[in-house]
């Protein structure tokens, strides 16, 4: 009887170890799935949040980048239209500022009206003025005295077509070589004089509308014979 007994006792406290021993494990077990689970939901937590920050600065970017194509559309609009007013107003500069022959027109009735002409008889000339045309027909022939000397007489020289052309010849001495040596002034009505060295002489004098042949010739000693085409009846 006692060693049933004491057989009992002996499983009885294998039996206890055992469960203390499962408890201890199962303990163990629970701690290590409690600290997984832990870890896991810790970890799927920063997951979110960090895919949550991510999507957030997606979208701000997004946005960023939807801003600067607008502002690029809209500079690109300022643009064409800064390029079209430039145009705009490079079309009007040539079209009211003078350029070329146009400008040196310009600067020459400037300088007529700076010098006393009325701004109406400039306004005039230029209504008035027409294609020149060569006047051939044989005109007015005269012979007049060559001045000698440094010193030009007023009244030296030749008038033609009505006192608009006047013809002065001189030389400094009296010489046989008047041909090279001859000073020919041209003047012109409304046109500055010109000097010609030597004779003979072929120039074109231009009236008004007209284009006349002036030729200047010596063939007297003392004297030189100028004449000027006409343009006809």
């Amino acid at each position: 009887m006692a060693i049933g007994s004491k057989r009992s006792r002996e499983r009885r406290r294998r039996n206890a170890q055992f469960a203390a021993r499962a408890a201890k494990w199962v303990t163990v077990l629970a701690i290590f799935l409690g600290l997984g689970f832990w870890s896991y939901r810790t970890g799927l937590d920063l997951a979110r949040a960090e895919v949550t920050g991510l999507e957030e600065r997606i979208e701000t970017q997004g946005n960023e980048i939807r801003d600067l194509h607008s502002r690029n559309a809209q500079l690109e609009g300022e643009l064409r239209q800064s390029r079209a007013d430039n145009a705009a107003l490079q079309a009007r500069y040539r079209r009211d500022v003078p350029a070329g022959d146009a400008a040196a027109l310009f600067s020459l009735a400037q300088q007529r009206i700076a010098a006393g002409i009325p701004r109406e008889r400039v306004e005039q000339v230029l209504r008035d003025a027409a294609p020149v045309r060569r006047c051939e027909a044989r005109g007015t022939s005269r012979r007049f005295a060559i001045v000698y000397g440094t010193r030009i007489p007023e009244n030296s020289g030749i008038e033609l077509a009505e006192g608009l052309v006047r013809v002065v010849v001189s030389t400094a001495n009296q010489t046989d070589e008047i041909n090279r040596t001859a000073n020919v002034v041209v003047t012109v009505a409304g046109q500055d004089p010109q000097t010609f060295t030597g004779l003979p002489q072929r120039q074109v004098v231009v009236l008004g509308n007209a284009e006349l042949a002036l030729s200047v010739t010596s063939e007297i000693r003392g004297f030189a014979t100028a004449a000027l085409t006409n343009c006809g009846s």
